[in-house]
């Protein structure tokens, strides 16, 4: 157990129920290939004001996000309920960057807190947590961020030159094959 998931002791899934996770991707390979699912099984494309992936030219852009399932306030996917009201996830070895650098982000270069979490600042202890594994972890998510632009550039390079409207089966069989660095796994 990561020195992080133990502020999740006590962990409901607030996140995996509140956010909307956005994923690259990486994060996409990772879990298809994790979980022997397509990403139909547990993606959702969201219209988005940043860059996305579109399936006509000039179309809105869509981005990539972690679909929910059930009634309001089941929560995400692999989301798994478990005894006493708590939950976790599960697909917790394959769970995109996003999600495993959580609570933390970086600011100028340093690891520091998120305070907009749902489960609030005070419920982490930054000193008890693998800093410079967490540092590593973020920039990995950075780097899979620009991965990700180059891969929308692609997609809607193609999408323009095609001249017709493609599917959403067409852009998961896409991001199936598209060339990324070698993903890497999140630590634990």
């Amino acid at each position: 157990m990561s020195a992080a998931s133990a502020g999740c002791a006590g962990c409901a899934g607030q996140c995996c129920r509140k956010y909307r996770v956005g994923v690259t991707v990486r994060d996409v390979q990772v879990l298809a290939e994790g979980t022997a699912m397509h990403p139909g099984d547990f993606l959702r494309l969201l219209d988005t004001d940043k860059d996305g992936f579109r399936l006509k030219a000039g179309g809105p852009a869509k981005g990539l996000y972690m679909q929910h399932v059930g009634g309001k306030g089941s929560g995400c996917v692999f989301l798994m309920e478990i005894a006493s009201g708590k939950a976790r996830c599960g697909v917790y070895a394959h769970r995109p960057l996003v999600c495993s650098n959580f609570p933390l982000s970086l600011q100028r270069s340093v690891v520091t807190l998120r305070e907009d979490t749902l489960c609030g600042p005070d419920s982490w202890n930054l000193a008890a947590m693998d800093l410079p594994a967490y540092r590593r972890d973020l920039l990995r998510d950075k780097d899979a961020k620009v991965e990700h632009r180059q891969a929308i550039e692609t997609w809607n390079e193609r999408v323009d030159a095609s001249g017709r409207e493609a599917t959403p089966e067409e852009l998961y069989d896409y991001l199936l094959t598209c060339p990324i660095k070698a993903a890497e796994g999140p630590t634990v």
